[in-house]
């Protein structure tokens, strides 16, 4: 059996479903999907210790990885290119020859 509460949502003021004879399924807002969320007890009491603290002392660090070689510079590519030019196949023209 599902009961419908219309305007009972708290995000939207929608209608929310309820399915009073499964746990699994918690009411749900037909509008915005807003659930009702239930919350250990062991988990309630570790935010509670927490609440007034400027900070949770084992806390990830994120930090920038090196991502390789940095990039050239525009005289070392035009060096790099000039190295390069010599041993192109006769074949091959530059890009910026006429």
């Amino acid at each position: 059996m599902a009961k419908m509460n219309l305007n009972s949502c708290p995000r939207c003021d929608g209608a929310v479903l309820d399915y009073v004879e499964t746990s699994e399924d918690s009411p749900m807002c037909l509008m915005c999907g807003w659930r009702e969320r239930m919350v250990s007890e062991s988990v309630m009491a570790e935010v509670e210790s927490h609440l007034g603290k400027s900070f949770i002392e084992h806390t990830y660090t994120h930090s920038k990885a090196m991502r390789g070689k940095p990039p050239m510079s525009g005289w070392e590519r035009e060096k790099k290119r000039r190295a390069q030019a010599p041993m192109r196949p006769s074949g091959q023209r530059a890009l910026n020859a006429s």
